[in-house]
Parts: C-alpha cells; sequence; structure tokens
C-alpha cells in the first residue's frame, strides 16, 4: 500500500513536472524594450506634428516609423505564442498609429480641432508606456 502510495505521488511530481516545462514563460528582451522605447519617441513625435505639418512634408517621416513598426511587430510575433500578450499589445500601437496617420491624410483631423493630434500622440505614448512596462516585468532570469 505504502509503495502504491509512493508511485501515485511520484506520478503526480512527474506530471506537475511536465505540465510546468509545457507552460511557455515570455522572458525580457532587451531588443524589444529598445524598439518600444525607440518606436515611442519617434510615433509620438510624428504624430504630435501632425498638428502643425503638411502631410506632404511627413510622407518620408510616416514611412519609416511605418516601416520599423512592422519591422517590431514582426519580430515579436517570430517568437512565438509565449510572447503573444507582447505582440498583442504592438498590434494595437500599430492600429492606433494607422489609425491616427489615415485622419491625418484625409484631414480628419483638422474637424476634430488644433490639438487633436497631441492628444493623440499622448495616447499613443501612454499605449507604448503600458507595452514597455509589461516587457520590463518580464522575468530576467533565463536558466
Amino acid at each position: 500500500m505504502l509503495r502504491l502510495l509512493a508511485r501515485l505521488v511520484g506520478g503526480l511530481a512527474f506530471v506537475l513536472l511536465a505540465a510546468a516545462c509545457a507552460v511557455s514563460i515570455s522572458y525580457y528582451d532587451a531588443t524589444t524594450y529598445k524598439n518600444l522605447t525607440d518606436l515611442k519617441v519617434e510615433a509620438t513625435m510624428l504624430v504630435g506634428s501632425f498638428d502643425t505639418k503638411a502631410v506632404a512634408a511627413n510622407e518620408a517621416k510616416i514611412a519609416d516609423v511605418t516601416e520599423k513598426m512592422l519591422k517590431a511587430y514582426e519580430y515579436e510575433k517570430g517568437k512565438g505564442k509565449a510572447n503573444s500578450d507582447t505582440m498583442t499589445q504592438i498590434e494595437k500601437i500599430k492600429k492606433l498609429l494607422e489609425q491616427d496617420v489615415n485622419d491625418y491624410r484625409s484631414g480628419a483631423g483638422a474637424k476634430l480641432g488644433p490639438k487633436a493630434f497631441r492628444e493623440s500622440a499622448t495616447e499613443l505614448g501612454q499605449a507604448f508606456d503600458i507595452a514597455i512596462s509589461t516587457e520590463n516585468l518580464k522575468n530576467k532570469d533565463k536558466r
């Protein structure tokens, strides 16, 4: 009876260990952190400039920031399911940026008021802050 109980406990311990190993843990990634902090500055400055700059004057910068955003997104996507939270956050940031660019190009920002894009830049910055803090809270111990 004691031997059976020991086998059950040993088997249960093995199942728990296997289950724990199957759970993917997303670790802190310095590249992700740098991508997010760099993009935050570039994207918020770009969107903030939409209140005062003509569309034609910003097209090259829009293309540059959009390309960097897509690269960051693909980098996160390539890290797999364990990184889905960060990937989802970057996807949301990307959509915010795309909406701001679409509003800017369509002239919708003028209808929203003279400081509409500065407010959008603040909202975009807050979304980046959430993603940056999420990355910063990840496990830094990759043993």
